[in-house]
This record gives structure tokens, C-alpha cells and sequence, in this order.
């Protein structure tokens, strides 16, 4: 089980990072963490390393063209065994700039890929490209207890074409 420590250490080493607020003016951020750890016990630092670095860089890091990422949702989705364990969306973060959409919703026709493909994109533009040895992966543990299977997509470009797809 992570301690509230962790939690703390990670959000204001990234806050500190990016200049943003500190844990004691942004005490959601912790909670975010904390409450994410309950989500998912088998999570561990690396797991809550990228949540924070999702929530700061979004999808800016994995690619800059639709067809990219098209072919990345469309490899995934092959390789996948399951709808794993993780909701259909989950926001990022105490700041939720950013959604995590599962793709089963594209492999149970909700949404399709292009949709997805382009909402990535376009959630990339403008953002800063981190240094690649920043990026990590899921902890073994993690993806062993979950399956994660998602794309990372801005909350407005989410809210406002995939959300109401997901509703109906």
C-alpha cells in the first residue's frame, strides 16, 4: 500500500518541476494520488509518476500524425486479450487536462478509431515535448492486475466529442 508520503514526494517533485503550486496550495493533487492508489493498489511509484506526467504532457510524446496514431491504436487493439479492468475514461490528475479513454470502446464500436486517432492529435498540439527519458510504462505489477489498454486525450476535445458518444 503507497503512503500519503509517496503521494506528497511525487506531486511537488513534478510541481516543483513545472513551477506549479505546492502540495500545501494544491492539497487535491495528493488526494488525486492517494485516492488513485486505492483505485489500484498494485499501482507503484512508476504507475503514480505517470499519471503526474500524463496530466502535465498529454499525448505530446507519442506522436504528431493521425495515421501514427491510428496505426498505434490499431496494433494495440490486435494485440489485446481483454477490455482489462480499468474504466471506459478516467481523468488525470487534480488538474484533469487530460482523459484516459480505454480502447474498448473502439474495439466495442463505440467510438472508432479514427475518432480517437484524431482526438490524440489534436490534443498534442501546442504542448511541450518532454525529454523521451522522462516517459516510463505501466509497472509490470500494474499492467499484470489491470490491462491497461487507453489513449491519452485534452478533457475538452474528450468532453465535447467522446463523452456524449460514450452517454447515449
Amino acid at each position: 500500500m503507497k503512503t500519503k508520503a509517496l503521494a506528497i514526494a511525487i506531486v511537488t517533485l513534478l510541481a516543483s518541476c513545472q513551477q506549479k503550486a505546492t502540495v500545501e496550495e494544491c492539497p487535491s493533487c495528493a488526494d488525486a494520488l492517494m485516492a488513485y492508489t486505492e483505485q489500484y493498489p498494485e499501482a507503484e511509484p512508476t504507475d503514480l509518476y505517470k499519471l503526474v506526467f500524463q496530466d502535465l504532457y498529454g499525448p505530446g510524446h507519442l506522436l504528431t500524425d493521425s495515421t501514427a496514431a491510428l496505426r498505434y491504436i490499431n496494433a494495440e487493439l490486435a494485440e489485446m486479450d481483454s477490455n482489462g479492468s480499468m474504466p471506459l475514461y478516467e481523468y488525470t490528475l487534480c488538474d484533469s487536462n487530460f482523459v484516459r479513454v480505454n480502447l474498448s470502446l473502439v474495439q466495442d464500436g463505440i467510438i472508432t478509431a479514427e475518432q480517437l486517432a484524431d482526438a490524440m492529435v489534436r490534443s498534442a498540439e501546442g504542448l511541450p515535448t518532454p525529454d523521451h527519458k522522462y516517459v516510463v510504462s505501466h509497472s509490470a505489477a500494474f499492467k499484470a492486475a489491470y490491462h491497461p489498454h487507453y489513449r491519452i486525450v485534452r478533457r475538452d476535445i474528450f468532453e465535447q466529442e467522446i463523452l456524449p458518444t460514450i452517454k447515449r
